[in-house]
Formats: C-alpha cells, structure tokens, sequence
C-alpha cells in the first residue's frame, strides 16, 4: 500500500492533503485493502476516494452551509460561494442564492465565537460572485439631516454599527452602515491559495430602495480607461465604472488589524508630516510589490481572479487618460494603514492621487473618507458626479459629493 501524503495539519483548519492533477496522477497498485484511502484532485478541486476497486469523487448529500436559514450560516459569501462546489453544486446554485444571505463572519473567524447571524445582502453573480456587502453610505443623510457625520468616522470596516441595515441595498435612514471587514479578510484568506481575502468591489446607484445588482451594474467590464458618465442601470441610473474593483494592501492581509486605523500610532494629522514615499496603483510591479491596485475586472472565476485587468484612469476617472494611480506606500505613515493620504484633515481610501503630492487627491474614481486621529474629516475636493463613496466635504455641491445616492463597497 502507497503512503499518502498529509500536507499539513492544523487545529483550526483541519486537514491539508497533497494534490493530485488528475486521474493519470493517482495512487497505483491499490487494492481492496486499501478501501477508503482519501486523495485531494486539483483538476475537480474535489476530494476523491477509493473504494478498493475505483476511485470515487465525493460529494456532499447533506445540507450545505449556504445561508438559506440562520442555521445554515457561513462566514462569508465567499465561503458560501466554495462550499457549494466543493459539494458538487454549480455556479448556477450559487448564482440563484443572490440576496440577502445569512452569515456570521465574527463567529467564522473567531473574534466572537458567541456572535449571532444575521442576513447581508450578497452579490454571487458579478465576476465570479462571493461579493459580501461590507459598508454602504446614502449621501442624502448628511445633505439632508446636516453635516455632523459625512464620512465612515472610526468605524467603517472595523466594527458591526447597524449592519442588520445591511440585509439590502436600500436606504434605512442612516449614514453608512458597516460589517467588520477585518473578520471577512480573515475567514477569506483560510480558503487558502491566494485567491480570496483580497478584493474589494465598489458600486453605486441612484435607487434609494428595492435595487439589486442591475441597478448598480454599468460597466461594461471590457474598457480600462472609460471616463465617468451617468449609465442608465436596470431601473435606476448608475456610473460607467461601477462597479469597479480594488485590492488590500498586502501589509492589511497579513495583519487585517492595520485596516483604516484611525489611531495607528503613525497616522498623520494636518500639517503632521511631510508624504511622498508612494505605491502606484497602475503599476504592475506595485501591485505585484504592494498589493493594492485598480481594476475594472477580475475573470468569472472566483477561484482565479486576475491582476492583469487594470484600470488606467481610476485616480482621475473623469478623463480617459491618467498618469499614474499614487497612494501612500504601505509601509510609510498613514498607509501602514491602508490611508491614501496623509499630512492632511481627514483619513481617506481612494483609487489614486494623481500627483506627486500626496496630501490629497484630484478625482478618484472611488473615495471613502474616515476620520483622522484628531476626529477631522475630508474638506477635499473632487470632479463632478464622478466619484463612489462618500462625500469629501461639507457639501452637496457636485464636486464634492459622491456621483450617486447609494454607495456600497463589497469585500471577496
């Protein structure tokens, strides 16, 4: 009888067996006493068994944790997403689960164990699917009920503040809404090679209620420097570049603790420090480098996505051309942090400075503002109607509000 060869073993994720390209590539010289030797095939991405006289691929019978009901809860669309092929399912199956799914990525990834599920809109059709709804921002509030908040403050990304609003794309008379992206990188990540744990999706629509992934679709995934325009989008209007795609930085995937620290100890505040050690978004090297990185898309293989499909205009995303897609490096000051900027009122994440300085930014193609460490806000100033995310001043004038009402940024 042959040895099989355990690959790893771990307390928390079981099991790691080395692969097997194909049936060409199996064990030989078994026989009926080796009944129930178990191998991994890396062409099916499906565990194989054999039964002393054949090899077998199993698949699961029983449920799945596809979201379906509280009971059924998973760590993260992307988990959903896996767990469904990985028992035999199509992407048909994951595809018809598009929604408000069930989920608990605190429980998941072991910041909360004793957490509760809840429902949160999912994305598991657009390039691939797996997209979890982290963070959604209606511009209106602050237009509307004043300008006390306008940005995702200290919480966007890295607390659970009224994300039971996130079960939809719609309106619930609050500012933003956010999951703890942090608990979704890290659930991500364990699905192991690379593939997960790593992407971000931004989209936006006018819709304020009963939206759905139409509504907020109006690139056509095949332009890498298409200027911003209104898009008319299912039911709804859109922008041209939405939704458009970006990368963690690989300092935040190592450490999901970094991500948009409002109090890392070298977070900058106006006038702090002087910024120009930079990471481009639009370079290959960087991206390969860094991480980080602009995309308009990744490939309909969720298990594959693509670094080669580069946005070249996303740090000025009003105009076709661009010169480069500058943010601070993630090892200098602020972007230890994954902040784009620093030296300057307000953290923010946006799609590029365009500039050699990097204290602000012209017209990105996304911009999430976040407080600094002394609890200022973006006063900033961008194209008009051009921009996802929110809004980067005090102000509903169209150069410094985000291009459409409902803003949401999704995380894979």
């Amino acid at each position: 009888m042959g040895i099989i060869n355990v690959n790893q073993v771990s307390a928390q994720q079981g099991i790691k067996f080395q692969g097997f390209a194909n049936e060409n590539a199996y064990p030989t010289n078994l026989g009926t006493s080796d009944a129930g030797f178990l191998i991994y095939d890396t062409s099916l991405a499906a565990l194989v068994i054999w039964d002393g006289a054949n090899w077998s691929q199993i698949k699961m019978q029983g449920s799945v944790n596809d979201g379906t009901e509280s009971g059924k809860a998973n760590g993260s669309a992307m988990m959903i997403l896996v767990d469904i092929i990985a028992a035999g399912g199509s992407l048909n199956d994951v595809r018809a689960l598009e929604g408000p799914l069930w989920l608990n990525p605190a429980a998941f990834s072991g910041s909360n164990p004793s957490a509760a599920p809840f429902q949160v809109w999912c994305d598991m059709t657009t390039q691939g699917g797996g997209w979890t709804l982290s963070i959604k921002y209606d511009r209106s509030i602050p237009e509307s009920q004043g300008w006390g908040v306008y940005s995702l403050q200290d919480k966007g990304g890295r607390e659970y503040y009224n994300h039971l609003g996130l079960s939809s794309l719609d309106a619930n008379g609050e500012v933003y809404e956010t999951l703890n992206m942090r608990d979704l990188i890290i659930c991500n990540k364990a699905l192991g090679n690379g593939y997960a744990g790593r992407w971000m999706m931004h989209a936006c629509t006018d819709q304020g209620s009963g939206a759905g992934r139409l509504e907020y679709t109006g690139n056509d995934f095949n332009t890498p420097n298409q200027a911003s325009q209104s898009r008319t989008a299912g039911s709804s209007t859109t922008l041209s570049h939405s939704p458009m795609f970006s990368q963690f930085h690989k300092n935040v995937i190592e450490d999901p603790n970094r991500l948009w620290d409002t109090d890392g100890a070298q977070v900058t505040n106006s006038n702090g420090s002087s910024v120009s050690t930079y990471q481009d978004y639009q370079d290959p090297n960087d991206i390969t480098q860094y991480g980080g990185g602009n995309f308009y898309k990744l490939g309909d293989d969720a298990t594959a996505p693509s670094e080669s499909f580069i946005m070249t205009n996303a740090s000025y995303i009003p105009n076709s051309s661009d010169s480069n897609g500058r943010v601070l490096r993630q090892d200098h000051l602020d972007g230890n942090y994954m902040f784009s900027v620093g030296n300057r009122e307000g953290g923010v994440y946006c799609s590029g400075t365009n500039n050699t300085n990097l204290r602000g930014h012209q017209s990105p193609a996304f911009n999430w503002g976040f407080h600094s460490k002394d609890n200022t806000q973006q006063t900033y100033g961008y194209g008009p109607n051009t921009t996802i995310g929110t809004h980067c001043n005090a102000n509903a004038g169209a150069n410094y509000r985000p291009g459409k009402r409902m803003n949401f940024m999704f995380t894979r």
